[in-house]
């Protein structure tokens, strides 16, 4: 704990110093809206501040949080869906943009509107890519104020280690038939540059790989041997067939809180709390499916890394051998350790 208070305070002084304006990179599981609050405590004037972030759990973590560190009252805080700031005309001081890797272009673009109105933007991240850097660098200019990996919270015990297994496993026969007529069509309107219907042949290719049964039943043989878990998938309809309960959109919202308490032992996502959201006693992550987003599976998979008695979180994905999820399982996995992946 020593530790993560000197990360956090390392943290806030790095926004005060720089008067709240860059880039905070930092480990998943640190407290990074802890630092923000803390900085924020410093400042005497009154302040309009709007929190941003891409899905709402992780506005309601900054409330609690906001409630729990004494935000002062001084600092008068709006909370919104990164997604709608462009219905936003109000003027802020400053915006805070959580776990910005995972905005669009159009998102970025209304915050640089912002920025160029005279707002300042704090910008953070759990995780961030090359790719997402670039582009974040290039439309708002901002400096990366601090950088704590994953990898160091491990190497200071912050977070627990991890093992990553990928198990690859093959289509069906007859998910093999149709994949590979998607895939040969996809292949050729690339060949031929069809952009305008490619969008929809990849829907279409997506939907085998998502909806394969084959990788249903391989998911339900896996967890049945193991005690308790999350599990990520990429369809309701799936999420609906696997473990004790169910979390997504049109899901009982309370399973969220019988998996937390201890209730429910196996809970089936989508991608609902890959960010923001902690799970007391969780040490096993199943992934039904990967995206191909290296960010995005390292908030998901990390769920698992609360530190516990040095136990080590499992992580597991299973994937479709030579297929497109294949390549997505590669991109996902990219900015984890290799000596801790293990290929079945």
């Amino acid at each position: 704990m020593e530790k993560r208070f000197q990360i956090q305070k390392e943290v806030s002084d790095s926004i005060i110093e720089n008067r709240f304006i860059g880039l905070i990179l930092c480990s998943p599981r640190l407290g990074k809206s802890k630092c923000v609050i803390d900085a924020l405590n410093t400042v005497s004037r009154p302040l309009e501040v709007l929190i941003l972030a891409p899905k709402i759990p992780i506005l309601g973590s900054w409330e609690v949080e906001m409630k729990k560190w004494n935000l002062r009252s001084n600092i008068n805080v709006t909370l919104e869906w990164s997604n709608s700031i462009k219905k936003n005309k109000k003027f802020y001081d400053l915006i805070v943009c959580d776990e910005i890797h995972d905005y669009n272009l159009s998102v970025l673009s209304f915050i640089k509107m912002k920025q160029l109105s005279g707002s300042r933007i704090l910008a953070m991240t759990g995780t961030l890519n090359e790719t997402d850097e670039n582009r974040i660098s290039n439309i708002l200019k901002l400096k990366k104020l601090y950088s704590y990996s994953f990898e160091q919270a491990i190497d200071d015990g912050i977070i627990a280690d991890y093992r990553i297994t990928c198990i690859g496993i093959d289509l069906s026969e007859d998910e093999q038939t149709l994949y590979t007529i998607w895939d040969n069509r996809f292949n050729r309107a690339v060949e031929i540059g069809n952009h305008r219907g490619i969008k929809g042949i990849i829907s279409k290719r997506a939907d085998i790989i998502y909806n394969s049964v084959t990788k249903l039943n391989k998911t339900k043989e896996l967890i049945d041997g193991i005690d308790r878990c999350l599990i990520f998938t990429a369809r309701s309809t799936i999420t609906d067939q696997i473990g004790d309960g169910a979390f997504h959109g049109k899901s009982d919202k309370n399973t969220l809180s019988l998996f937390s308490n201890g209730s429910l032992n196996k809970l089936s996502v989508i991608s609902m709390i890959s960010m923001g959201v902690s799970i007391p006693d969780l040490k096993t992550v199943v992934f039904n499916q990967v995206k191909s987003g290296d960010s995005l599976c390292i908030q998901q998979s990390l769920r698992a890394a609360n530190p516990d008695r040095d136990r080590i979180a499992q992580i597991y994905i299973i994937y479709l051998q030579n297929t497109v999820d294949e390549v997505w399982m590669q991109m996902a996995i990219q900015n984890f350790n290799p000596l801790k992946i293990t290929y079945l």
